[in-house]
């Protein structure tokens, strides 16, 4: 991730035109040699270019042909990230038989994972009498050790060596910040700051207003200017089949059904496994269709 502030500036610059949808200004911001410089060392420059296209094919029936030709040359110059589907339906408006064969592979390296993940037994859906927005996937995964250095002896006073609790959570919310650079991704964030709990009293019972006080939800989308909440994520593992949790995580489940908010449960069977950029492609598949940012986001100026 960008950290002088020269290039924090740039990145600023590129994400108000992103929210804008200001499609040729963030090209011309884009191709500038200090961001194609920076888009070759870090992905999330180069995600924050393919959000870009995937906003102008979304947004524009017949997008203009220099700024296709423009992501096309980044694609295949490695400045840019985006998914398979979205570099063919590139290729095949501009009939690129180089663009076609780079989104042919992408989804031979996609559909190549899948097949892994496909050869282990799926157990049925648990919760399908949950109704609204609350949404769970599943992906079981190999299991992986993971050791910890000692501790310092900041840590040993209280201070964590990590916002993380698992790198399960390190490595979704990479991925979340990839797929959804419009938006700020927040880890371990208090289920009070998303729902007014208190206005919800009447409605939950003692138990579950008692209970959305002091939980936490594992990811949070925001927009970035006011603070307004998109989604909320879960991930689970076997540990949520206990009954003790399967009742903290219906209470969450319907606190989020009275919200109206999208609330989506992904579960790996052993945490840790999942790579960021299997957290990408699953984002991608399970949570973009079902995603509704409501209206148009809007920028205001940056502050330095």
């Amino acid at each position: 991730m960008v950290q002088n502030p020269s290039g924090i500036a740039l990145l600023r610059q590129l994400r108000a035109h992103l929210h804008q949808r200001e499609h040729e200004a963030f090209l011309t911001a884009f191709r500038s040699p200090p961001l194609q410089a920076l888009a070759k060392v870090d992905d999330y420059v180069k995600a924050l270019g393919g959000e870009a296209l995937c906003l102008l094919i979304e947004d524009c029936a017949h997008p203009p042909k220099p700024l296709m030709r423009a992501y096309e040359t980044f694609l295949l110059a490695g400045t840019l990230l985006a998914p398979h589907d979205v570099i063919l339906e590139l290729a095949a408006r501009l009939k690129s038989k180089t663009l076609q064969l780079l989104g042919e592979r992408n989804r031979l390296l996609e559909n190549r994972l899948s097949r892994a993940q496909s050869r282990q037994p799926s157990p049925r859906a648990r919760n399908q009498d949950l109704v609204g927005p609350v949404i769970e996937v599943r992906r079981f995964v190999q299991s992986t050790f993971m050791e910890f250095g000692p501790l310092s002896a900041a840590e040993t006073a209280g201070r964590r060596r990590s916002v993380f609790r698992s790198e399960q959570e390190r490595t979704f919310l990479h991925a979340l910040t990839l797929r959804f650079p419009a938006f700020m991704a927040l880890p371990n964030y208090p289920l009070d700051q998303v729902a007014d709990v208190s206005k919800m009293k009447h409605l939950l019972g003692e138990k579950v207003w008692a209970y959305g006080r002091q939980c936490r939800l594992d990811a949070v989308l925001v927009v970035p200017d006011d603070g307004r909440p998109v989604a909320a994520f879960e991930l689970d593992s076997a540990y949520h089949d206990q009954p003790k949790v399967r009742v903290r995580d219906e209470m969450k489940n319907a606190i989020f059904r009275l919200l109206g908010m999208p609330f989506f449960r992904l579960r790996v069977e052993s945490p840790g496994s999942m790579r960021s950029d299997e957290w990408y492609a699953l984002l991608t598949e399970e949570v973009v269709p079902h995603l509704n940012p409501g209206p148009p986001l809007r920028s205001t100026a940056f502050s330095a």
